[in-house]
């Protein structure tokens, strides 16, 4: 007679610290981006658990938001959707609790944001920040680092939260070259170079 089925583990977890996401907040986000590629992959859950090595069981608590996965699995897991692993770390590190504040995952975590919200055009968010398009555009490509009140508005129209944002943003804006104005409601064009 065998005995019980082991459970597979996430490889790479954490073990007690890959505990419950909450109903809101960066985890939330992070399930949010994460649902939102799987809905557009097609891939049921265990082809997804084939690919990352994971029990179907977890891939489905990942993606509702039950847990947050390691961040070998998180990667994994984006690979297996088809997506830039960079634009989800910012909403890890936030998921996890982790403010490194790095330059260059500015412009990846308004990717990530955007990308929670089911990827919104362009012109959803023009009209609902009334930023300019062009504007909107050099902050997702990376080409601009918009003032802290853009950003803000920009964040709320991605229904993310600004506190888990603003320490990339102040990252970024101490990168910038000396003397470079950041005014009101416009984009300051700086090198993608500048940001690593």
């Amino acid at each position: 007679m065998p005995g019980p089925a082991r459970a597979r583990h996430p490889k790479g977890g954490t073990g007690d610290t890959d505990g419950a996401a909450p109903g809101h907040g960066p985890a939330a986000t992070l399930a949010s981006a994460l649902s939102h590629l799987h809905r557009q992959s097609g891939k049921t859950h265990k082809l997804l658990g084939d690919d990352v090595g994971v029990d179907p069981s977890y891939i489905s608590r990942v993606i509702s938001g039950e847990r947050i996965p390691s961040w070998k699995v998180a990667r994994k897991l984006a690979h297996a959707l088809d997506a830039d692993p960079e634009e989800l770390r910012p909403l890890w590190n936030a998921a996890r609790g982790y403010h490194a504040a790095n330059p260059a995952t500015f412009h990846a975590a308004l990717r990530g944001l955007r990308l929670a919200a089911a990827h919104p055009g362009i012109d959803v968010l023009q009209s609902k920040t009334r930023l300019p398009a062009d504007q909107i555009d050099a902050v997702f490509t990376g080409t601009a680092l918009p003032d802290w009140e853009t950003t803000a508005r920009l964040i709320s129209a991605l229904h993310g939260q600004c506190d888990t944002i603003r320490p990339l943003w102040d990252a970024a804006r101490a990168a910038t070259p000396p003397g470079t104005l950041l005014s009101t409601g416009s984009a300051c064009s700086i090198p993608v170079g500048t940001f690593g």
